[in-house]
């Protein structure tokens, strides 16, 4: 009987132990594979955002001391470089090369305030063509990461996005407009904050690559735990000061640094505008790709703000009656010849703003896309007037401004702006259209105004009201445009509200509400809109 219970036991420990080493194995198994999946994860990094959800779209409060790059000079165990994304358009490298310019931290990707990662539009382009004009690379991103585990997604997404690139200086993290309502991470502590840097440089630091956290002076010690991160990584301070390098060795800081954005007005040759530049205290020398067999991304080239305004043709044009051509694409601009009904010339782009480019006498012109056809059988008529497309029809009166309106050169919001008519100032009205539109007569100029902006009396403004309290916006009435461009939308909401119209630069609603939660309320054809206030200006 002993020996039988003794078998027994040992059965049953038997069979647990069996058990124990089935349940370890499937653990290391299962473990394996989502290594095996984390490790093999793959990224879409075709998608580009638009500059609503872009937290690099806002304004520096901030204004640097301006400064050549001709005014640097290399110096023992320093090197000069820029930083710059999409904002600085289309870059001529071979010009930076020549401009004392060692480096360049290139925009790889930001994490929209969507909570979508999207890469710059201008990324490979500016790593491609910068690195083949002897330029040595760094990247940054751009994060918005609520978490952890979101910096580690960001991270996993820059490494897939380099992995064929000479990467020779650091990859960067940079979380920047947390202080702003309507920025995503608004409610981070400065914990939580340090964790996700960590999280996304220790990540890319594992993959053997060099790492560099950026901040503001101002911000490096009351909204981050630096200690614990310039004990593992590099950090970049941005200051900006009247008296700036080279006149000034390192900014006002005590502790480490390894490099320093001392300015955003740099001019560098072969970018248009102003840049944001950088010295680092140490030099690098070219490094492999960590994947030399990786297919790098075909690069557009990224379009000039003149050719995303003009779209090119090949055309012969004539005056519906009689144009000016102009030197440059504003009925400001000099008048270098007329072109009369029956007399043609090519035609080479049609803009967005109205204007058409011109070739006459070998030299580029502009003339009103509206008094040009590309009919030669048209003549010339008297009885109609007709402006870009509307018909206006005489009308004899004094209009004022309900409120305030733009005047414009053409009867479209895409017309120059030549001034504006507040209430109680009154024109004369000399025609109108169907479609929405007043001829009016300003300082001896015809100029257009939207029709159902225009009174014949002057309207009683209503009295600031209190903040409504069914939906918490405070009244407000004033003027605004974008500072680039942003969605208006029917609802409050970037992930609820439905785009009803993209505000651009010089296009002015009315604003009648703000909010604490970062949206203005405004109105538009009638129909009250939202967007977000950081992406406003008076």
């Amino acid at each position: 009987m002993n020996y039988i219970k003794q078998n027994k036991k040992w059965f049953i420990l038997s069979l647990i132990i069996i058990f124990i080493i089935i349940i370890i194995s499937l653990f290391f198994f299962l473990n394996n594979n989502d290594q095996k999946d984390n490790k093999n994860k793959t990224f879409d990094t075709s998608l580009v955002g638009e500059a609503s959800v872009d937290p690099e779209n806002f304004d520096e409060t901030e204004e640097g001391t301006p400064i050549d790059a001709d005014q640097l000079n290399g110096e023992q165990g320093k090197s000069n470089g820029i930083d710059v994304s999409k904002w600085q358009g289309k870059i001529d490298w071979n010009q930076v090369k020549k401009s004392q310019i060692d480096f360049v931290f290139i925009r790889i990707g930001y994490r929209g305030e969507n909570g979508i990662i999207y890469k710059d539009d201008n990324a490979d382009y500016n790593i491609q063509q910068a690195t083949k004009a002897g330029l040595l690379v760094g990247v940054y991103f751009y994060s918005t990461a609520l978490n952890q585990k979101e910096a580690i997604e960001e991270a996993k997404w820059t490494l897939q996005c380099i992995d064929g690139y000479s990467i020779s200086y650091p990859v960067v993290y940079d979380c920047e407009g947390y202080k702003n309502s309507s920025s995503r991470t608004y409610q981070l502590s400065s914990k939580e904050r340090t964790e996700n840097a960590l999280a996304f440089l220790d990540t890319i630091s594992k993959a053997n690559y060099e790492t560099m956290f950026y901040t503001s002076l101002s911000d490096i010690n009351s909204h981050w735990n630096i200690r614990d991160i310039k004990n593992k990584h590099k950090i970049w301070i941005a200051q900006y000061s009247s008296k700036i390098y080279p006149e000034k060795q390192k900014p006002d800081y005590n502790d480490q640094c390894h490099a320093w954005q001392y300015t955003n007005k740099g001019q560098v040759k072969g970018i248009n505008g102003n840049v944001d530049m950088v010295v680092c205290y140490f030099k690098n020398k070219k490094a492999d790709p960590k994947n030399k067999k990786a297919e790098l991304p075909k690069a557009s080239v990224p379009l000039t703000e003149e050719e995303k305004i003009y779209s090119a043709v090949n055309e012969k044009v004539t005056a519906k009656d009689e144009t000016n051509l102009r030197s440059l694409a504003t009925i400001k601009s000099d008048i270098v010849a007329s072109l009369k009904n029956g007399e043609t010339l090519t035609r080479i782009a049609v803009g967005t703003n109205g204007w058409s480019k011109l070739r006459y006498k070998n030299k580029t012109v502009y003339a009103i896309t509206s008094y040009l056809t590309t009919d030669l059988s048209v003549k010339k008529t008297e009885s109609e007037d007709i402006v870009l497309g509307q018909k206006f029809e005489s009308k004899k009166d004094k209009v004022t401004a309900k409120d305030e309106v733009n005047l414009r050169s053409l009867p479209s919001t895409s017309g120059e702006v030549v001034g504006t008519l507040t209430s109680g100032t009154f024109l004369e009205r000399t025609a109108i259209s169907q479609k929405g539109w007043s001829r009016l007569i300003y300082k001896g100029k015809v100029v257009y105004a939207i029709t159902s902006y225009l009174s014949h009396d002057v309207v009683e403004k209503p009295k600031p009201t209190e903040p409504d309290q069914a939906d918490g916006f405070t009244a407000v009435n004033e003027q605004v445009t974008a500072k680039s461009e942003t969605n208006l939308r029917d609802k409050p909401s970037i992930d609820g509200g439905q785009v009803i119209y993209t505000l651009k630069n010089g296009e002015y609603v009315k604003r009648i509400g703000t909010h604490s939660n970062g949206w203005s309320k405004l109105e538009y054809n009638g129909q009250v809109v939202y967007a977000i206030s950081s992406y406003l200006v008076n």
